[in-house]
């Protein structure tokens, strides 16, 4: 099982569990779903931080986060085996 979480500063907003390995399409649907959640930069929830996983880097991620004004990076965090 994986786990996708949306988490504030509160805690978790929300979150989807799957069977299996998260893929691109299952990571763009779950944005489709939670980026409404997220407010235009500088507001609250309004940054979204993501590992270097190449699910991150599709076009429509990155098209999604652009047109809600979401202020978001892709770090480094570790390297994947």
């Amino acid at each position: 099982y994986s786990i996708l979480p949306v988490l504030g500063l509160d805690g978790y907003l929300s979150f989807n569990i799957f069977e299996g390995s998260v893929t691109a399409e299952k990571f763009e649907k779950f944005l489709c779903e939670h980026v409404p959640l997220m407010h235009p930069y500088p507001g609250p929830q309004s940054v979204l931080i993501l590992d270097n996983c190449s699910i991150h880097h599709g076009p429509l991620s990155k098209h999604l986060l652009r047109t809600r004004l979401v202020k978001y990076q892709i770090h480094s965090l570790f390297e994947y085996c």
